[in-house]
């Protein structure tokens, strides 16, 4: 730093150590007198001036998200490189200081490879220091010369020093800012803004906002058009005032009236008298309006709409009512967006419960209601999925003369997915057995090589399939997977020992068949794990103990009746708790 005659105000001589310990002192001071933080760094500015003599002096904050530069105070720049340039972490000569938060001072800024010149094609020397709070950098502050190697030691010392307390003033006049303006706002909004965002339905949410605002505003007309996208008008959506039979059924296009005109500017237009305004509309009420305010919606740059008040009154309508209206309107916009989002959410939700019945119906028709008719056997089933939609399945097909072929399968996963792979197992049964019915071990074969062909996100099937022969009472089994089918017979349970993998898990799985000499009186019970799995409210398990019991007590009902009776006692204990899982049975008993 270059000497100067820096002296007291009253002349007294003093050395240049003493004079520039005195500047520091009161600007020091002069730090902590303000938490405008504007009015604060001109302040700095011209302190340092008087010790520092610089071209352009700054501050470059960093903005919230950390990422970039920008000039929040400058001297001796160009407005167009104040408002638009920007500085990235590490780029430049600034950028490098905030990411290493190491002061950089250079003779020579032309021999700088880290310099970005067109800020000022004048600047030669250049010294950046970073502003850093409990680690953090805040910004940094920034002086260049028009000469080389202007800035000094002694300069740089003063700078480091000084940078230290301007940046905890500049943090503390952000915090006082944020602060005073979150205040201000809160106190403006609180009540508004917890009552608006309560409410779903528009039409209630317009009228409470009508009613806030008449305790804070004194108007004859409040109104609210929202923008169409698809007919690209305002449309009158509410009205509340002075003529509670005006409604204008016509939509209107962006710059017409004042609405259309604040819509279109996605600003704010206060009139103060009507007659002035070339751009105002009678709009269909009786009563002489004389002042106005339109106030846009905007969601996200989106426009949702305008809102509108009239008066009678000129003048009606103040520059502080027009920043209020401007503030609720954001909270207003945010409100009409979720509660846009929840009417549409609900039609969606009806569409949807109105399809999924649809697709119920069809599931439905899929599965057969009745069983053909073989001789020395009795059928029952029943089925209760645990969504609208369920995965498990079951079916009975004709196999030739006297036999009759069932299958009870489970799809893994729950609703529409499971279900429509649930049609898709069926379909490839129904196909082959019409095509080349074959024992248990080889329709299953067969079945999961052709489920592994259209292969979906980890689907698979557990499927019983069987073939009962009338004749000579004798029933074939084969399994993927499935709960083992049981065996009712002279008062006891006993578990069929069949089982295999899974189909469309893995290719190249062969599948057992399991031959039954069946007698009169015996059952076969055919279930899902639905059955034995379901949880009351105690959080304990159905079982099998539970439906080994039922079974040997109702063995001497008919088929059906077993079969009514299982799905009744496992709905009966689930009671209030939710499903977890579709419930399949099918009773096979022999007469």
């Amino acid at each position: 730093m270059s000497e100067r005659d820096l002296r007291p105000p009253d002349g007294s001589p003093k050395s240049f150590d003493d004079t520039v310990v005195g500047f520091l002192a009161d600007l020091v001071k002069e730090l902590g007198s303000t938490l405008e933080l504007d009015e604060l760094l001109m302040r700095v500015a011209n302190g340092v001036k008087q010790l520092v003599d610089y071209e352009t002096f700054a501050v470059l904050l960093l903005e919230d998200l950390g990422h970039e530069l920008y000039f929040h105070f400058a001297l001796g720049y160009a407005d167009d490189v104040v408002k638009r340039w920007r500085f990235g972490m590490g780029q430049g000569l600034v950028g490098t200081v905030a990411q290493t938060q190491k002061l950089i001072r250079v003779g020579d800024v032309t021999q700088d490879p880290r310099y970005i010149g067109a800020a000022d094609t004048k600047v030669r020397s250049e010294m950046a220091i970073p502003l850093v709070v409990k680690g953090r950098t805040v910004g940094v502050l920034d002086v260049a010369s028009t000469r080389a190697d202007h800035f000094g030691a002694q300069d740089e010392r003063l700078l480091t020093f000084l940078s230290g307390h301007l940046a905890n003033s500049i943090e503390n006049a952000r915090l006082y800012a944020s602060v005073r303006d979150q205040a201000r706002t809160l106190s403006l909004l609180h009540e508004s803004s917890r009552e608006l965002t309560s409410i779903l339905d528009r039409d209630k949410l317009l009228r409470t906002v009508a009613e806030l605002v008449k305790r804070l505003i004194d108007y004859q007309l409040f109104s609210v058009m929202l923008w169409c996208e698809e007919s690209q008008l305002l449309e009158h959506t509410f009205s509340m005032g002075f003529d509670e039979g005006f409604c204008k059924k016509d939509g209107f296009p962006l710059g017409f009236g004042v609405t259309g005109n604040a819509a279109a500017l996605r600003q704010p237009i206060r009139v103060p008298n009507i007659h002035l305004n070339p751009h105002y509309q009678n709009c269909g009420h009786s009563v002489e309006v004389r002042s106005e305010v339109a106030v846009p919606l905007v969601f996200k740059d989106r426009l949702i709409g305008v809102m509108d008040l009239e008066s009678v009154e000129y003048n009606a309508f103040t520059e502080q009512h027009e920043q209020m209206l401007s503030t609720l309107a954001s909270y207003i916009a945010v409100a009409l967006e979720n509660a846009r989002l929840y009417e549409k959410l609900a039609a969606d939700e009806r569409r949807l419960e109105s399809d999924l019945q649809t697709a119920r119906e069809m599931q439905k028709g899929l599965l057969p209601d009745s069983v053909p008719e073989v001789p020395n056997l009795e059928v029952g089933f029943a089925y209760e999925p645990a969504r609208q939609l369920g995965g498990d399945f079951y079916d009975f097909l004709s196999y030739g003369p006297d036999r009759l072929a069932f299958a009870v399968g489970d799809v893994a996963g729950k609703g529409t997915p499971a279900a429509l792979y649930g049609s898709l197992a069926v379909g490839v049964l129904r196909g082959h057995v019409l095509e080349h019915p074959c024992e248990p071990g080889e329709m299953l074969k067969e079945m999961n090589w052709h489920l592994g062909q259209h292969r979906m996100d980890n689907r698979y099937v557990a499927m019983t399939f069987g073939v009962f022969d009338g004749k000579n009472r004798t029933m074939s089994l084969g399994n993927a997977g499935f709960p083992r089918p049981v065996l009712v017979r002279d008062g006891r349970v006993e578990e069929l020992q069949v089982e295999g993998l899974p189909l469309g898990m893995f290719p190249d799985v062969t599948h057992e068949t399991l031959e039954l000499q069946l007698r009169p009186g015996d059952l076969v019970v055919v279930f899902s794990d639905g059955i034995y799995e379901p949880i009351d409210q105690n959080r304990e398990e159905f079982g099998a103990r539970k439906l080994r019991a039922l079974l040997v007590q109702n063995a001497a009902l008919s088929a059906q009746e077993i079969a009514d009776e299982l799905l009744r006692s496992t709905e009966l204990y689930v009671r209030d708790a939710e499903d977890s899982d579709d419930r399949t049975i099918v009773v096979l008993k022999v007469l």
